[in-house]
């Protein structure tokens, strides 16, 4: 088994408040997992911490056999990490296809562009009818599809995406959640946090429970929804 992510014993504190406590976490190459928790559980700096937006206080963090939890944030990308952020972030003034190419700026090869270019317009036709449309005035949805895509368009060897539900209507939702499936069958490896369990476990592989900076809980699917307290507390059964 090789595992492209692996996370150690990884600590984190904001001042003298800890937000993740020995969290130990491997994600398979080609894999799609997600991590689940109530807000305030850690999951986003869990991911902030992987992409070096934020240093841990100790702990190991290797990515394709390589330490990386000493290397500066753009470092670890150019390493073939991408970062999708929670609430979009995206460069609202610019067209759909300026932000996809932006997305691509580390890479030099045109013909690989292209075809990263069809890629996401084929996970995300409705891109590719906006192209020529400004970010910002895109639907909630629509800009959510984009913050996925330009992610994608770095050809990315581990896609970190953080909340991608957040804001979304039930339909809207569905829909992310379909194209994040379509990625996972594309082959792209991914670690998914994610507050909606019920669309959550739905697409991940291996599902973490982080609680209080702590992972509490992983399995399957099918093994967490035997688990009495996974059922009451986030699935509502």
């Amino acid at each position: 088994m090789r595992y492209l992510l692996e996370i150690k014993k990884v600590y984190h504190y904001y001042g003298k408040a800890k937000s993740l406590e020995e969290v130990n976490l491997n994600v398979e190459e080609g894999a799609l997992d997600v991590v689940i928790g109530p807000n305030g559980a850690g999951k986003s700096t869990l991911l902030r911490v992987i992409s070096g937006l934020e240093e841990p206080d100790r702990g190991k963090i290797e990515f394709n056999g390589e330490r990386i939890d000493d290397l500066k944030a753009y470092k670890i990308a150019k390493k073939g990490i991408a970062h999708c952020p929670e609430r979009r972030r995206l460069f609202y003034d610019m067209t759909v296809l300026e932000n996809l190419e932006l997305g691509a700026y580390s890479l030099r090869d045109k013909k690989k562009i292209k075809e990263l270019l069809e890629f996401v317009f084929e996970i995300f036709p409705r891109l590719k009818e906006r192209r020529k449309q400004r970010a910002g005035t895109l639907s909630g949805g629509e800009q959510q599809m984009l913050a996925i895509a330009r992610s994608l368009m770095s050809n990315p060897k581990l896609l970190l995406m953080d909340e991608p539900s957040l804001g979304l209507a039930p339909k809207i939702k569905t829909s992310i959640f379909e194209a994040i499936a379509k990625i996972k069958k594309e082959g792209t490896t991914a670690l998914l946090v994610e507050q909606d369990a019920v669309l959550a476990m739905q697409v991940g592989e291996i599902i973490h429970v982080l609680e209080e900076g702590k992972i509490e809980m992983r399995g399957t699917k099918e093994q967490l929804i035997k688990e009495p307290r996974i059922k009451k507390v986030y699935l509502g059964i």
